[in-house]
């Protein structure tokens, strides 16, 4: 096998150095295909997450006030933390990311979560975009800048 090997690569030949760090990481984990989720698995997670509500309001009846801050907080703060998403959508395998593959910042997730108002509003329209864009974005995440993938995939700029 020495021999093989010296015969291949010559005896002033030197293995290069392994990337260190960073550099490693975005050699093995870069992808330039990201894989985007489309309108059925979030539709699917948005009735996991809506049922997970609907439990929550039986074992625990809020006012109604205080069921709306819950709905808040839930899709809210979650998608900010190191989940990316909520429950519903960790069920179907997807994250929510900002435009540079990162997590998503709270207030960027509170433009996210109103500017979902907006997607209805428009009869709907708004999320019925996620099924016909290439990225498979709703208008809520083209105003707030931000991708649902998968999460195994990553989103590189």
């Amino acid at each position: 096998m020495a021999q093989t090997l010296l015969y291949q690569y010559g005896p002033d030949h030197f293995e290069p150095s392994s990337p260190e760090g960073e550099a490693r990481r975005e050699m093995i984990y870069r992808d330039p295909n990201p894989v985007y989720v489309g309108f059925w698995r979030r539709l699917l997670a948005f009735f996991i997450d809506g049922l997970i509500l609907t439990v929550i309001d039986w074992i625990l009846p809020f006012s109604d006030f205080m069921q709306r801050l819950l709905d808040l907080l839930y899709f809210v703060i979650l998608p900010a933390t190191s989940w990316q998403g909520t429950i519903g959508k960790l069920a179907v395998g997807a994250k929510i990311v900002d435009g540079e593959g990162e997590r998503i910042s709270i207030l960027r997730s509170i433009g996210r979560y109103f500017s979902q108002f907006l997607s209805a509003l428009l009869l709907f329209i708004g999320f019925l975009m996620i099924a016909f864009s290439a990225e498979k974005r709703g208008l809520h995440d083209w105003i707030c800048n931000t991708f649902v993938l998968n999460r195994d995939s990553e989103l590189y700029p």
